[in-house]
């Protein structure tokens, strides 16, 4: 027996979620298409064809070869204006032996008596239609599934429905719709299936690699999904449901809402009741939407893309020049008054540089905590940070970036989302958490965000000269 899944289908509600393909919005907290993978799994099916269209980079790289779930996967497209059906019916005797068959936007929805084993009652033949179109199709009888391919329709008289077996075939319409499923799930429903981590007894279920601090308040029910992080003094829930990949700010509170993959949420934000993908703020109402420009409110997060650090680097590196040969001359001349007068020194730390590479950094180290004249202008003009732009020339740091981290005995395994910098958020700006500081600019990372940084870090050091302490900080 076989199974194939259509997700060429183009589904217009789904636009104004963004880019991600709707086969892998979050239904609980987990991709769409992870239900029906499990719903193979759940009939014994191993064999897989997968039907792509539109964003098919997107559902190949989530899926792979369906190892995860124990399936071999293949890939295929249909020619444009060929019907999934027509695809079936280029080789039918490759389904004889049983057909599973999927299309749209379809959640197969588990009722309360629901049961792994009742499915098989449904291999007899089992069809579901919307439209004249079919989304659902089960059988392992020869003659059910070439009829199927024929005409797309079950021609069995006294075969099952699917809620007989306990599982109501939902296909999802519009944006409301698909708001008030998840939040049925997540109300009430997510015991029925697997959770994306680990679950409590009290409806919340939280995926893995989930970093909370103890201040965080979690009011169930809630699912989160993996490898995300959530700041200081937080409050989640209650009916919030949270993909993959999120930056939840601190003390920002979430309520009856859906934040989806690769978002940022901002610190001391309060949402209620909205659809967060990205820096658009949707109301699942109606489907009326609100792209936030702000990148400290909402953003998306953002992988690795050449172009942009390569302008951050052309940027930097003409910045970093400027700046040393304004400040070369009067460097000299104070940094030596200094040392004459034994107000401080330069000493040397390991750090990890860019590319995970090992390098030694100066830090200033005053020797007087009790700011003086000479100390206050050496800081206040950024000299204390002068060895360190000649690392930014010699490409050994960035300009604008993330506090670098200290070396120590364990080795380094954060390339992708690791810029060890001059100037910093923690420059830039008060009360700034270390941690969330450094993944969020690791995913929002851009010129515009470098010149904020510099600039903003540079007025706040000239005015904020009291503060004596050197760049290398404990590591993050």
């Amino acid at each position: 027996m076989r199974a194939v899944f259509y997700t060429g289908s183009r589904q217009p509600w789904a636009a104004v979620l963004g880019e991600r393909p709707w086969a892998l919005l979050p239904v609980g907290s987990r991709p769409l298409l992870t239900y029906w993978l499990e719903l193979c799994v759940d009939l014994g099916i191993t064999e897989l064809q997968l039907i792509l269209g539109q964003d098919a980079e997107h559902i190949e790289l989530f899926c792979g070869n369906g190892e995860k779930w124990g399936l071999n996967i293949n890939y295929s497209f249909i020619r444009p204006g060929d019907s999934p059906q027509e695809y079936l019916a280029r080789d039918p005797a490759r389904w004889r032996d049983g057909l599973l068959y999927l299309s749209g936007a379809l959640f197969p929805r588990r009722l309360a008596d629901f049961s792994s084993d009742r499915l098989k009652d449904l291999l007899p033949g089992a069809c579901y239609t919307e439209n004249g179109s079919p989304a659902f199709f089960v059988s392992d009888n020869p003659e059910m599934v070439d009829a199927f391919i024929r005409n797309g329709r079950c021609t069995c008289q006294s075969c099952l429905f699917p809620k007989q077996v306990g599982l109501d075939i939902t296909l999802i319409h519009d944006i409301s719709q698909y708001y008030d499923l998840n939040m049925t799930i997540v109300r009430s429903e997510m015991d029925r299936y697997l959770s994306s981590g680990y679950s409590f007894s009290d409806s919340a279920a939280i995926g893995y690699n989930v970093i909370t601090p103890p201040s965080v308040s979690f009011n169930p029910p809630l699912a989160i999904g993996n490898d995300c992080r959530l700041g200081a003094i937080c409050s989640v829930g209650p009916d919030v449901v949270i993909s993959d990949h999120v930056l939840i700010d601190r003390q920002s509170e979430l309520s009856e809402s859906i934040i989806l993959s690769d978002t940022y949420v901002g610190r001391n934000l309060e949402i209620n009741g909205k659809i967060v993908a990205g820096n658009r703020i949707i109301d699942p109402a109606d489907g009326s939407f609100v792209d936030i420009e702000d990148p400290w409110l909402v953003a998306h997060t953002q992988s690795k893309n050449y172009m942009r650090d390569f302008l951050r680097t052309v940027f930097g590196w003409e910045c970093a020049l400027f700046l040393v040969l304004i400040q070369l001359v009067p460097f000299i001349l104070l940094y030596t008054v200094l040392r004459l007068r034994r107000l401080g020194v330069f000493i040397k730390k390991p750090v990890w540089g860019i590319g995970g590479k090992r390098i030694v950094t100066s830090c200033f180290v005053a020797t007087d905590v009790v700011p003086s004249v000479l100390l206050m202008i050496f800081y206040g003009a950024s000299l204390d940070r002068f060895p360190q732009l000649l690392s930014v020339l010699s490409g050994k740091l960035w300009l604008c970036g993330q506090v670098p981290k200290a070396c120590g005995s364990d080795g380094f395994n954060e390339g992708n989302r690791y810029f060890p910098a001059v100037f910093t958020h923690s420059d830039a700006f008060a009360e700034i958490d270390r941690q969330m500081d450094a993944l969020y600019y690791a995913h929002t990372r851009s010129l515009v965000t470098d010149l904020r940084i510099l600039r903003q870090a540079l007025f706040s050091r000239l005015l904020e000269v009291e503060v004596i302490a050197g760049i290398i900080s404990d590591p993050v």
